[in-house]
């Protein structure tokens, strides 16, 4: 026989305030019944008897039986190996196996930890604060002409890349420029379609406001 067919000997249970409370309003001759009926049945199982108690007695029996039943309940499974399959406290939690190729509690808390940020002295996690962007600063004409230089770019390379996005706010096809040094390498690599774009014309002859009689 195994042992999971001995049913074992229940030694103790949890008697609650509340539950002395419910009795001492009952009739004197009812609370030593009631004692009764709920220590046999929390340590045997022995269902009692409650047509003999009164009514009081009786409603508070059928008060307090569904926490004691559970107890009970409690108990028979853990006898028979634990709660029956398809309860929430049957399902077993994962050990920390290092050969296991199952993500593991602890590995997964340790990665979010690193990922998050680290614990500081006195064990508070302290979340990493990724570096903000610097904001874009349009460069002057001279700073791209110095620029053009180092990437054999020519004074007319740099006016025609100055003044194209000097004219669209700082813009590229995606958005708001963010490296205009990176740009003009990609300027560069696109010369040839570029090639007939002309800067602005920085001075002109004042023309005549009227024609010559």
């Amino acid at each position: 026989m195994s042992s999971r067919d001995t049913q074992k000997t229940r030694d103790g249970f949890t008697f609650f305030r509340s539950f002395r409370d419910a009795v001492e309003m009952t009739d004197e001759t009812d609370q030593l019944v009631l004692y009764k009926a709920i220590a046999n049945y929390a340590l045997d199982g022995s269902e009692p008897d409650i047509s003999a108690m009164g009514a009081l007695g009786r409603l508070c029996w059928t008060a307090i039986s569904p926490n004691i039943k559970s107890g009970r309940k409690n108990f028979e499974n853990g006898c028979n190996g634990g709660a029956p399959k398809g309860n929430r406290n049957a399902k077993k939690q994962p050990k920390n196996n290092p050969d296991s190729t199952e993500k593991q509690p602890g590995e997964t808390s340790n990665r979010n930890e690193n990922r998050n940020g680290n614990r500081n002295e006195n064990g508070i996690l302290e979340k990493k604060v990724a570096p903000k962007r610097a904001a874009f600063v349009a460069p002057s004409l001279e700073e791209v002409a110095d620029f053009f230089s180092t990437i054999k770019g020519t004074r007319a390379d740099a006016e025609r890349f100055f003044y194209h996005f000097e004219a669209n706010g700082w813009k590229t096809t995606k958005g708001s420029m963010k490296s205009w040094t990176a740009a003009a390498r990609k300027w560069m690599l696109n010369e040839p379609r570029f090639a007939n774009t002309k800067a602005p014309e920085t001075s002109r002859e004042t023309q005549p406001r009227y024609k010559a009689l």
